[in-house]
């Protein structure tokens, strides 16, 4: 196994405790038996638990941030570009469910400032991620003349609230329904139109 797939794998089992047990009740020794490593390797990696978890939490989101620009196509007509953006969004919420629990909760005091600051950093360039792709439909007029930064806030809390109902009670709501719901949501209280037909470009 290489050394990029190993950390992987390493901060994947990280966001999984981190997930279930929080930050203070979570243990090196937990996470290293679950990422198939030594207590001592992971220390060697990462200085502290802090550390593991800043390491954990930046490193997703900018993974994320990476896969939503690569799988969306600015150069679609509008709304369709607009529902890609929300269905890779939820698609990847539910895929990264661990990470996405210890993202959107409030960080615990517990940490040094230094990497309290890099988490927040982190979920700042997720907004903004969510906030560029809106530009295109507000500079060609389908957007609404609004702070896309403030509505990707919103953006982002809806769907955490909804993906994590999804999460908490599966057979209450499809992944399909959550991406219809929230586009039916958006389009009608954002762009211009009453609601985005099928066809807009």
């Amino acid at each position: 196994m290489s050394k990029t797939d190993k950390r992987k794998k390493v901060l994947a089992a990280a966001a999984s405790v981190f997930s279930t047990r929080g930050f203070h009740q979570a243990r090196m020794d937990e996470i290293a038996e679950r990422a198939g490593v030594a207590k001592g390797t992971l220390y060697y990696n990462f200085s502290s638990k802090s550390k593991l978890f800043s390491a954990t939490v930046t490193e997703g989101i900018d993974e994320i941030i990476a896969k939503i620009r690569a799988q969306i196509d600015s150069d679609m007509p509008f709304a369709e570009h607009f529902r890609q953006l929300i269905q890779c969004n939820v698609t990847l919420y539910l895929q990264y469910s661990d990470l996405a629990r210890i993202v959107f909760n409030e960080v615990s005091s517990g940490m040094d400032d230094e990497i309290l600051a890099d988490i927040q950093t982190a979920r700042a360039r997720y907004v903004d991620c969510v906030a560029d792709q809106l530009k295109d439909g507000q500079r060609s007029g389908h957007i609404k003349d609004v702070n896309l930064r403030l509505t990707a806030v919103a953006i982002v809390g809806m769907l955490d609230n909804l993906c994590n109902h999804h999460l908490r009670d599966p057979s209450s709501v499809g992944r399909d329904e959550l991406v219809d719901l929230l586009f039916d949501l958006l389009s009608s209280g954002l762009t211009r139109e009453s609601k985005l037909p099928s066809n807009f470009d």
